[in-house]
């Protein structure tokens, strides 16, 4: 009996003692992960920025990066510049931060976000000449699932759609995922603000982009995201500071 018990104590030792070794070896290589984890966030948020400023299949993101986006904070009630450091941003996490964000009222939240930070990154993407020639916005908003994160590209005049960039979403795959399919993206360049998304064809209306087919929440919360952040509740004080002279 002894020996029953002894050899049940031995095993649940063992099964213990290897349940300690594993916890120890997963808490270590995830600390020694996490700037590596971090790093390469921060990599595709600059891919996905890059993209949005037409810049596609990059090898050297960080060298492509820093040699044509300028990375600039704003205020978002004033729009006007501040010095801070824009990689202290993180689109996920940050409005989190009670020091850093504050709570949007039911009525002004049009994207679903609950929560918005006091200051935001922008980037100005410059041509050969040094001048702007086009501004990426980051844009989050609730589409059918949860929060979709993305950029909008617009062009110096501050109203033309250069690009629209989804990188990270939970909607259905072959619906509310064509979000990020190329053609449906294709759709939005050149188109004017405001924008709506209408069920059938928009056809050349320079306000109106096609709907996702079977995925209309999808498309509201895409709608009402693009609304938000070019608002006056958004990025609006930033781009009427544009027209107005701010990037000169």
């Amino acid at each position: 009996m002894s020996s029953n018990n002894e050899s049940i104590g031995k095993t649940l030792g063992v099964v213990v003692g290897l349940c300690l070794v594993c916890a120890v070896v997963v808490s270590v290589a995830s600390v020694q992960l996490r700037p590596l984890q971090k790093a390469n966030k921060a990599q595709d948020v600059q891919r996905n920025i890059l993209a949005a400023a037409g810049f596609n299949d990059v090898t050297n993101v960080e060298e492509m990066f820093g040699q044509n986006i300028e990375a600039r904070v704003v205020n978002m009630e004033t729009g006007e510049f501040v010095e801070q450091d824009h990689t202290t941003f993180d689109f996920e996490s940050t409005k989190f931060d009670a020091k850093r964000s504050f709570k949007l009222d039911k009525a002004d939240d049009k994207a679903g976000i609950q929560r918005m930070t006091d200051h935001s990154p922008v980037y100005l993407s410059k041509d050969a000449s040094g001048q702007v020639s086009t501004i990426i916005l980051p844009i989050q908003g609730y589409g059918l699932w949860g929060i979709m994160y993305g950029f909008i590209a617009l062009d110096k005049d501050t109203e033309t759609v250069k690009a629209i960039k989804f990188y990270k979403h939970n909607e259905t795959p072959g619906l509310g995922g064509e979000i990020e399919n190329p053609k449906w993206t294709a759709t939005w360049v050149g188109k004017s603000l405001p924008i709506t998304l209408v069920k059938g064809t928009a056809g050349t209306d320079k306000h109106k982009v096609d709907g996702l087919s079977g995925a209309t929440l999808t498309s509201v919360g895409v709608g009402n995201t693009v609304d938000f952040w070019t608002s006056n509740k958004g990025f609006g004080p930033f781009l009427a500071n544009v027209r107005n002279g701010a990037l000169n």
